[in-house]
Order: C-alpha cells, then structure tokens, then sequence
C-alpha cells in the first residue's frame, strides 16, 4: 500500500510540473502572440470595398521582405482564405462537445490559441487538412480533408488567426500537402504527447506536416499548440479576424495583408 501511495505521489507531482511548465509557457507564449497580432492590426487601413454585414475590413500594407503578398491572402468573390500550405488557427474550444475534456480546454482555449488548427490543402483557399477531436462518433475523429470554411464568422469561433511560411518554394509546399494527405484518416490523438506514430492531434498534424519540409514551427519543441505556431519564427500574419462587441451585439474587425 505504501508503494502504491509513494507511486501514486510521485505521478500527481510530474504531472503538477508538466502544468505549471505549460501554463507559465503559455503566459509568456501569449504575450508574444499578442505583440504580434497588434503590430499587424496597427498596419490596419479601413477598406469600405466590400460590405458585410457587421464586419469591418482593414487592410494591411506589405513592411517585412518576408512577407509574400504574391499569393492569394483572401478572395471576396470566392469566399475564399489563404494559399497552399497557410495556416489558420482559432481561440474557437475544440473539445466544445467533449464533457470529458470541454471544461479545462474551453477556458485554455480562449487565451493560449489551443482552440482548432488547419493546413491549406490547394493555392485557391478552397480546401483544408484537419483532424478533429470532438466528434461523437470516434471514427469521424480522423485526418480528412474539408472544405475552408474560415471565411464565415460565427460566435463559436471567436478570433482566428491566419500565418504564411516564411520563404518557402513550390517544392516545399508540395512536400508538406504531400506529408498530410498520407495521413488522411488516421485517428485523433487524445494523448497529446503518446502515440505519436499513428495518430495526431490538429497542431501536431500541421506542425509535423510543416517539419516534413525542413522546417520547424514549434516553437518550444513540446506538445503543439496555436501559441507555439504564432510565436514561430517561421511564420508571420496575413489575416486575422477578431470578434467584439458593440452595445451587446457582435461585430467582427477583419485585417488582411494586401496583395499584389
């Protein structure tokens, strides 16, 4: 019994440690993430070319060399967000239907970006790769490709955040759809940090896909979450949309990179 008791001890401890590690990263993470988001909405000019309703558009001139705006940033007509290989990541819970997991993720979610992830399937927008972790049924919990629906705003989906590589080649874009379409129906992986051969949770599914390539976007090289992509280095903003609320009704600011 004694043994049990120490074993037990000992597990609560490690895994004390590995939150308090998480949520102190997570603090730091989320102020950086926050710096980056202000200076790209600090670009913000108001474009009054498309009306939508309770939506304000900003657009964003180019500063940074790294800054593609060759590639498609949003499409109007199409409905249309971001280029092969872009990433979109929201505050939105992903566990949102999960009482097992929904209240401890839900509020994480919020602040820390470990809300849903997904990886631009073509150059169009239209197509996304994405595993999620939310279903009822365990086998729609799987790597599948699905349409880009990062357009619509709903009140579920809060902020989301697009990010492009920076100064990737064709060839590297091609070899990170390549790596996530091989992945197309496997499992979700609930474990995080387990499992990791033949299962995947969303950010681990773009991070790894990313790495495919050559190129690492985790930033502190633990489980992956939106924060450790934003902070990346090897990423920057191209579109970020932003929930808020005027006089008890929503309203959506949306800022965008300029395009060529």
């Amino acid at each position: 019994m004694r043994r049990f008791i120490f074993t037990t001890r000992r597990i609560l401890i490690i895994i004390l440690a590995l939150a308090s590690v998480f949520l102190l990263n997570g603090v730091t993470e989320y102020f950086i993430v926050q710096s980056k988001i202000n200076e790209f909405k600090s670009r913000g000019v108001e474009y009054s070319y498309v009306e939508r309703t309770n939506t304000y558009f900003y657009i964003v001139p180019k500063k940074h060399d790294y800054e593609d705006n060759s590639r498609n940033v949003i499409d109007f007509d199409m409905k249309a967000l971001g280029s092969k290989t872009d990433i979109f990541i929201t505050t939105r819970n992903p566990m949102r239907d999960n009482p097992m997991f929904s209240w401890i993720v839900a509020p994480l979610s919020k602040y820390f970006y470990v809300g849903h992830a997904t990886i631009n399937a073509d150059d169009d927008g239209f197509s996304v790769i994405e595993v999620f972790g939310n279903g009822g049924d365990p086998e729609e919990n799987i790597v599948t490709m699905s349409d880009n629906i990062w357009y619509i705003s709903d009140e579920e989906t809060p902020n989301v955040i697009g990010l492009r590589i920076k100064n990737t080649t064709e060839e590297q874009r091609d070899k990170i759809i390549e790596y996530a379409e091989s992945k197309i129906g496997l499992p979700y992986n609930y474990t995080f940090l387990f499992n990791r051969s033949r299962s995947y949770y969303c950010t681990d599914l773009v991070s790894r896909a990313v790495a495919s390539a050559g190129i690492n976007i985790n930033y502190d090289y633990l489980a992956t979450t939106g924060n450790d992509i934003i902070v990346s280095r090897n990423v920057y903003i191209i579109y970020y949309r932003e929930l808020v609320y005027e006089n008890g009704k929503p309203r959506y600011n949306v800022y965008f990179l300029e395009e060529e």
